[in-house]
Parts: C-alpha cells; sequence; structure tokens
C-alpha cells in the first residue's frame, strides 16, 4: 500500500492532471459498481425489462454505465484541480508565524476560518450547481439521448441532487479546503464521491426508469 501510494505521489508530481483524472475516473467507476450491486437490487423489484418471449427480467450490471462513469470521472478531475487552484489563489490562507502573541494567533485563526468559509461558500454556491448540471448533460450525451430529452432528465433529477450535494458537500470541502494539501483534494473529494456516486448512480437510475425516487 505504501508503494502504491509512492507511485502515485511521483506520477502526481510528474503528470498531475493525467494523474488526478485516472484517479478520479477510477472513483467514479467503482461508485458505480457499488450502485449498481447495492442500490440496484431495490430497483430490480419495480424495474424490468421484457424478454423476447415477453416474460417480465430484472435489469443486471450494466458494465457501459460503469464506463459511462470513469469516462467522466477523467473529464471532471482535471476541471475539480484547477477548481482548486483558482480557490487557493483567490481565497489564500494567512501563514501563522512561531512566537506570535495571543491576539496575533487569535486573529490569524478568525482569518484562515473565513478564508476557508470563503471558499467552501463559493465551490457550493458557484461550482457545484454547474458541476451538477453538467453531470446530467454530460451522461445523457453519452448514452444518446437527444436534447428535449436531456432537459427532461435535468427537470426530473436536479433538484433532488443538488439536496442531496448541500446535505454531504459542504461539509467534506469544509475538510478539504482546510487540512488537505492541493494535490490531494481531488483525491480526497474522489474517495468522498464514491459515496456521492452511489448515490447520483442511483438518482439517474431511477429517474431513467420512472421509479420515483421517494418511492423506493
Amino acid at each position: 500500500m505504501i508503494a502504491i501510494g509512492q507511485i502515485w505521489n511521483r506520477w502526481a508530481k510528474s503528470r498531475p492532471l493525467i494523474t488526478l483524472s485516472l484517479t478520479n475516473g477510477m472513483m467514479g467507476a467503482i461508485g458505480d459498481v457499488i450502485a449498481q450491486n447495492i442500490a440496484q437490487p431495490t430497483a430490480q423489484q419495480t424495474d424490468k425489462t421484457k424478454s423476447t418471449d415477453g416474460s417480465s427480467q430484472a435489469v443486471g450490471y450494466d458494465p457501459m454505465r460503469t464506463a459511462r462513469f470513469f469516462l467522466y470521472g477523467c473529464m471532471f478531475g482535471p476541471v475539480a484541480y484547477k477548481w482548486y487552484s483558482l480557490l487557493d489563489r483567490r481565497f489564500p490562507l494567512p501563514l501563522v508565524t512561531l512566537g506570535s502573541s495571543a491576539p496575533s494567533a487569535l486573529g490569524t485563526s478568525a482569518a484562515k476560518m473565513l478564508a476557508i468559509g470563503k471558499r467552501v461558500a463559493v465551490d457550493q454556491v458557484a461550482f457545484a450547481p454547474v458541476a451538477i448540471g453538467a453531470f446530467f448533460v454530460v451522461m445523457g450525451a453519452m448514452e444518446g439521448k437527444r436534447i428535449n430529452d436531456i432537459r427532461a432528465s435535468l427537470r426530473a433529477k436536479y433538484k433532488d441532487a443538488l439536496v442531496g450535494n448541500y446535505a454531504l458537500w459542504p461539509w467534506a470541502q469544509l475538510v478539504n479546503f482546510s487540512v488537505i494539501p492541493l494535490i490531494y483534494r481531488v483525491p480526497f473529494s474522489s474517495v468522498v464521491s464514491v459515496l456521492w456516486n452511489v448515490y447520483l448512480s442511483w438518482i439517474n437510475s431511477h429517474r431513467s426508469s420512472g421509479v420515483p425516487i421517494n418511492s423506493v
């Protein structure tokens, strides 16, 4: 495990965007595999396909859906890294100097928390709504949906995904922006995204199949 971490660090230093892209893609695929194997059994109780003889068949594992999550994760990883870099530059954390007086240290801590709060606020207000919309648009395009179908998908899924986002990501990003170094923020988000992608996969599959989310 240590050796894998060392290899990852070397790759991240020499080719950060490629490394983060592949890492994010793999974590996205893992999230979808978990979603299909844990969340899907419930959907299979109501989501049936018709075989050639007219009998009902439960929907099984869809490798192409996992492939789509991998591709989307690969595309999103570099975007997230650039966004985190922008937030770092726009809201830098103040440096804490050794030997600072108590009032000075307190003021520095307050300034640091303010900067972190601004990062989280801007991320959740400006970036998250766009990223969620982009997810459904890109996934719809990869599924071969028409523009009207993608619009309908957004109307059906966007609100639920956004509400779920605000239940999870502000807290995750609070940790991410406060204690995680920049190069590791995308991998940290990727780990959290395993749970998030389970949720998105669940929304995507249930809304696509016409099963109301609140009925499952």
